[in-house]
């Protein structure tokens, strides 16, 4: 069933808040509704499902005009999950979710074979099933946000509408309720969702449209609308997109403002990957400029840096490091007093950042951090182990501890000493592992 919105406007106390909105989801298309908070994005959705009512322009369903409908035929072709939805009585799960024949059957009339079949297959696809007898009350908010959408397929509709589908969901459980959401669109059913997680619509709408002070701002395919110049105007925040090489999808990351912090000392460049550079930027970053390269925007080393305000080398996830990304990393390398090597675990997509090391000038301003488990963490058939040997007997610096490494860098520095990681060639300083 195709949907088409024609002119649509609406206020609320005489301030427009949807103000001529143009819009058709076809049959079978997922499409996903963004913007900021206060843009419009519920208020829209309320106006198609018929709950409100708009001021001008209308609402259609295959050509037929909303209030055309009697509110049968309405529930039949059209079922909405809200955000929040609140229970007034102590229901199981299998009773909320079978509120969702009604329509088909009428109130007091009994359950049929067809709505067993449907309600069942609802609280599959939902995985509400194991708790099917449990009151509705005892649920946390993720497993009720489940029942309603079991509830919302049992109605077999051919609408679906979603406000924040996700909220409240772990991980998992998000990309199951989308991957449901796919299928079912894959068999025919509409869908309109507002979603805030913009990675999230990027990776499954067919098409997503930005809502921003009551207009639609842009729409289209993931990677059309999603601009970082759309969302700029949008969320007023700086964000980079990039390709998923394995899911062909874009993904969306912030760019934060830099955290205050005191004077730099110095200019460090981190090597890392795998979550095995983040205590080490949290050491640091209150003293030294960082940067770091070259990791995925999926790597937990990726977000801290971001965090931390830390210069970052990119590259896409799942894909080997580039010709591009090792030119900008090799360049924030030269730039920096110093390199630090983390205990990071390297494959054939990440080798080329301890290559990288080997073409600095000077190896004696290079750390690394515990080389005596490197061979544990290659996997690379031997080949960062060489690397790593090599850049060892060039000079580079064994460390064991991170926090002795920066009392050592300060000090160096208050001695009035600016090479910061020349290491003292008396070894004054019994650094770990020297």
């Amino acid at each position: 069933m195709e949907i088409t919105i024609d002119g649509l406007k609406f206020s609320y106390n005489d301030s427009p808040l949807l103000d001529g909105i143009d819009l058709t989801v076809p049959k079978g298309e997922i499409l996903a509704i963004v913007g900021p908070n206060g843009s419009g994005k519920t208020t829209l959705l309320k106006n198609i499902s018929g709950i409100l009512s708009p001021e001008g322009g209308s609402v259609y369903l295959d050509m037929t005009r909303l209030p055309e409908l009697s509110i049968t035929e309405l529930a039949r072709y059209l079922a909405v999950v809200e955000q929040e939805r609140e229970i007034g009585f102590d229901f199981t799960v299998r009773e909320i979710v079978a509120l969702g024949r009604l329509p088909h059957r009428g109130r007091f009339a009994r359950e049929t074979s067809v709505d067993k079949q449907w309600i069942g297959r609802a609280m599959e696809l939902a995985n509400v099933a194991p708790f099917a007898e449990r009151s509705i009350r005892e649920l946390s908010g993720g497993e009720k946000q489940r029942v309603f959408l079991a509830m919302a397929l049992a109605q077999d509709p051919r609408v679906l509408l979603l406000d924040e589908p996700t909220s409240y969901l772990d991980i998992n459980h998000q990309l199951q309720i989308m991957e449901i959401i796919c299928q079912q669109a894959a068999a025919g059913l509409t869908v309109l969702m507002v979603i805030h997680d913009l990675n999230l619509a990027a990776q499954y709408a067919d098409r997503v449209a930005i809502l921003h002070q009551g207009r639609l701002l842009a729409i289209g395919e993931p990677a059309d609308a999603l601009t970082e110049a759309n969302i700029k105007q949008a969320f007023q925040t700086d964000v980079v997109v990039g390709k998923n090489p394995v899911t062909n999808s874009i993904y969306i990351n912030t760019v934060p403002t830099q955290p205050t912090r005191a004077a730099s000392l110095g200019k460090l460049h981190i090597i890392c990957g795998g979550g095995s550079g983040v205590p080490v930027l949290h050491a640091l970053a209150d003293r030294f400029s960082l940067s770091v390269g070259v990791v995925s925007p999926l790597d937990s080393d990726f977000q801290a840096a971001q965090h931390l305000g830390a210069h970052l080398v990119m590259e896409a996830p799942f894909a080997p490091i580039s010709a591009r990304a090792h030119k900008a990393n090799l360049t924030l390398m030269r730039s920096s007093d110093g390199v630090i090597i983390c205990e990071t675990p390297f494959g054939p997509g990440n080798l080329l950042n301890l290559s990288a090391a080997l073409e600095l000038e000077s190896k004696a301003s290079i750390y690394v951090l515990h080389p005596e488990t490197i061979e544990r963490r290659d996997y690379t058939g031997g080949q960062a182990t060489k690397l790593l040997r090599r850049l060892l007997g060039s000079g580079a610096v064994p460390v064991e501890d991170v926090r002795e490494l920066k009392r050592h860098l300060v000090s160096r520095y208050h001695s009035g000493n600016r090479s910061l990681l020349q290491p003292s060639r008396e070894r004054a300083l019994k650094l770990p592992g020297r």
